[in-house]
């Protein structure tokens, strides 16, 4: 058995050796617990090849060895026992992963499965311990952010409501997570967050509220996008309105049209860009005055709009079609 194994290495014969495994269960299962009751500490080809075969094996088998695994000394098997569990979304050993999550001993790659794990197969039951985790400022943040991420799979009030107060949190990576779960989540009480974190000093914040609320189909959340992407200061308007055009909103297409006739250049020639990228027929007047713009950029995407729209013979102005 362990010379078969070890043929695994060889791609073309690991369908034969896999099917010979799960019909000889006994045998492999008395092969697995040989090679992980090994003294050697070390990261061994048999181990390795063995959770190399976890997802092909019968569940009875890939759960013995991941509970092999995640009991290693080494910790890169750990991690490697964790990564399998978290791929067939096994729940056997939550408590034994919740132990993991809480030994702060263990590796940051340990503890970082051990969360998603929790996320994925029980989010209801372990929200409390994920909560509890992304709001201790005392815990390393990659943990805490590593946290935020998996509460999406948990998408009650409580957690809605724990996201909402992160957005106000001193530190920004917290808050540039907070606003991208919401995002994830969705929801009437995400989108009032994230309208409100539109204003935040961070760019990175402001992005993901509006990536969050633009996918929202929310049209409140649109309306809101609309009028921030006004009243922001121009510096910002040309990235607002690229974030936000591929949505083929009409809210959204009335907003960039208005800014059409901005007094800063590099707005107008934003705008006269999204308009080519997403035609807005009503917007025709305004792109025909912007023809004789001072600036020639401004002229060139202007153009192109009317092109999309109809509005222009492309060889009137010498375009390559």
């Amino acid at each position: 058995m362990h010379e078969l194994l070890l043929n695994c290495e060889d791609a073309n014969r690991r369908k034969e050796v896999v099917e010979h495994l799960n019909s000889n269960p006994h045998e492999f299962e008395q092969l697995v617990d040989t090679i992980f009751s090994e003294s050697d500490m070390g990261y061994s080809d048999e181990k390795r090849i063995v959770l190399n075969l976890v997802d092909l094996l019968v569940p009875r088998l890939s759960i013995g060895i991941i509970e092999r695994a995640i009991q290693d000394p080494v910790p890169k098997i750990r991690v490697r026992g964790l990564q399998a569990m978290y791929r067939g979304g096994f729940d056997s050993f939550n408590p034994k992963v919740l132990e993991m999550l809480e030994d702060t001993s263990e590796s940051f790659e340990v503890r970082k499965w051990a969360i998603h794990i929790l996320g994925r197969t029980d989010p209801r039951g372990y929200g409390r311990v994920l909560r509890g985790i992304m709001k201790d400022s005392a815990i390393d943040i990659r943990l805490r952010k590593e946290a935020i991420f998996a509460l999406t799979n948990e998408p009650s009030d409580t957690t809605v409501g724990a996201l909402c107060m992160l957005l106000g949190n001193s530190s920004v990576e917290v808050r540039q997570s907070g606003a991208w779960a919401l995002g994830r989540i969705g929801g009437e009480d995400a989108v009032n967050c994230l309208l409100a974190s539109l204003e935040d000093e961070d760019e990175v914040v402001r992005d993901w509220a509006i990536r969050g609320l633009r996918d929202s189909d929310n049209t409140r959340a649109l309306q809101g996008l609309a009028d921030a992407m006004i009243s922001v200061d121009s510096e910002y308007q040309e990235q607002f309105i690229r974030l936000v055009v591929e949505k083929r909103s009409e809210i959204i297409l009335r907003a960039i049209a208005e800014l059409l006739e901005s007094q800063n250049a590099g707005v107008r020639r934003t705008a006269a860009w999204a308009m080519g990228v997403t035609p807005y027929p009503p917007a025709a007047g305004t792109l025909e005055k912007l023809l004789a713009d001072d600036d020639e950029q401004v002229q060139q995407y202007a153009k192109r709009a009317l092109e999309r729209m109809g509005h222009l013979d492309p060889s009137d102005f010498g375009l390559i079609i």
